[in-house]
């Protein structure tokens, strides 16, 4: 009894000793961190911290760390998953990458090779890895790697620009060959057009360095990695689904007409990720609804230097200038939003809107009926002509515009049946005027808006 007495004995002191010798877990405040985030990283630190000599455990809160920006504290994570279990590619792999990320060359060089050496044949280990003794001016290391790397990746623009740009730097010619098989694998890659230019400028082919860097001015910025890599991209992931849910939250809210709600989860989910073009996007129309204006703008201008291209963008945005009587502006704003997305139905009827404040009749007509055109059903749209078609007399044509809004469940349906019931008793169809202004006011009943329901009472009801 007292040798197994002895023996347990033994055995604590020496998991005492080993696990005081490991890194320790970090220290985190969770307040820091946004709302949203703050229970996912409690119940990831929870489970390291009960399973502390579990990699796995101790390797999931690292890598939600470093998806939420926090890179010092999944350093410490993925430096104990590596003292748990020093073969595991992961982890020597995941705090190379945290090590570099840090700035701390030496660090990310030794953890980076050793997970080179223990998967040859992954690519982005091997381009990681180049980077690192480039950086630490081993040059020739990186480029013999590359040269080693090549056979197993000939058709990746990543090592073939690297390779080239580094054999450019030594005054290669051979260094041509690789960036342009970069330049033809990948076309939009930006930095292996400017290299391979200045490698022909050096070998005198300056008609072709010109047409190249003319053709790098027009190509937008290309994303941070020419090259897949699943464990980054899989951290990724855990922010962008963390931010998508927020943003779903938002969206939700707005659909409620809690707006402040709304703009409260847009703003979480930017705390997330500040570059989620689309919850800047949602919170533009948000703000402009809630007259920030000010707040909007600035919305905007992000949303726009992340991605030009977003229609809802620029179509928010004239929403916002609109609700703010900027009426030229939004007309701006949303001719922006058409010469993205031509058939954009809500933009040509917003368009039109604005351009009707402006006094510009004509030219709104036509956009409603471009709005129609687009969406046979758009209840703004198919009001607007009918309402225009009336003033001018044309009653019988207004009708159709008319009976098309009414059939649709909108803030507005009120009032377009109360329109509809005044054109049915222009042409004297006083039974149908009668109903159109009763489903007109159950639907002002309906939501709350009283001085509609006072008008129609007053006009058809009383």
């Amino acid at each position: 009894m007292a040798v197994l007495k002895s023996f347990w004995l033994a055995a604590a002191l020496i998991w005492a000793c080993s696990d005081t010798a490991l890194p320790p877990l970090p220290e985190l405040a969770l307040a820091e961190f946004a709302s949203p985030v703050q229970a996912q990283i409690r119940q990831r630190l929870d489970a390291a911290q009960l399973a502390s000599s579990d990699p796995h455990a101790v390797g999931s809160l690292g890598e939600a760390l470093y998806a939420f920006g926090q890179t010092g504290a999944a350093a410490a994570c993925f430096r104990r998953c590596r003292a748990l279990d020093p073969t595991a590619f992961r982890w020597a792999y995941l705090l190379g990458v945290s090590e570099a990320d840090l700035g701390r060359s030496q660090a990310a060089l030794d953890a980076l090779s050793d997970a080179a050496a223990m998967r040859p044949d992954d690519l982005a280990a091997a381009v990681r890895l180049s980077d690192q003794l480039e950086q630490a001016g081993k040059s020739i290391e990186a480029a013999r790697l590359l040269e080693a790397a090549l056979p197993r990746f000939p058709d990746s623009p990543a090592v073939q620009y690297r390779l080239g740009r580094l054999l450019a730097a030594r005054g290669e010619g051979r260094a041509v060959e690789h960036l342009e098989e970069a330049v033809a694998e990948e076309p939009g890659f930006r930095e292996a057009l400017y290299a391979l230019a200045g490698a022909y400028r050096a070998q005198g082919r300056e008609g072709e360095a010109d047409r190249l860097l003319r053709r790098y001015e027009t190509v937008a910025s290309t994303p941070r990695r020419h090259y897949p890599d699943p464990l980054i991209d899989g951290m990724d992931a855990i922010r962008s689904f963390s931010a998508q849910a927020t943003l779903e939250r938002g969206r939700a809210l707005q659909a409620q007409g809690d707006l402040e709600g709304a703009r409260g989860s847009y703003s979480a989910a930017l705390e997330i990720d500040p570059e989620y073009v689309e919850a800047h996007v949602n919170l533009v129309s948000v703000l402009g609804e809630l007259g920030d204006h000010e707040q909007a703008t600035s919305h905007y201008q992000r949303a726009v230097a992340l991605d030009p291209s977003i229609p809802e963008a620029h179509y928010n945005f004239g929403v916002s200038l609109h609700f703010s009587g900027e009426f030229a502006a939004a007309a701006d704003a949303f001719r922006k939003a058409l010469a993205v997305n031509d058939r954009y139905a809500d933009a040509h009827g917003n368009l039109a809107s604005s351009l009707e404040e402006l006094g510009r009749g004509a030219e709104a007509e036509r956009h409603y009926r471009l709005a129609v055109e687009n969406d046979p059903a758009h209840p703004m749209a198919n009001f607007h002509l009918g309402r225009r078609l009336a003033e001018r007399g044309r009653y019988r044509e207004a009708l159709a515009y008319l009976e098309t809004a009414v059939s649709a469940d909108t803030p507005g349906t009120a009032w377009h049946g109360y329109v509809l019931a005044l054109v049915h008793r222009r042409l004297g169809q006083e039974g149908r005027a009668r109903e159109a202004a009763q489903a007109a006011l159950e639907r002002a009943h309906a939501l709350g808006q009283v001085e509609v329901a006072d008008k129609i009472r007053t006009e058809f009801l009383r």
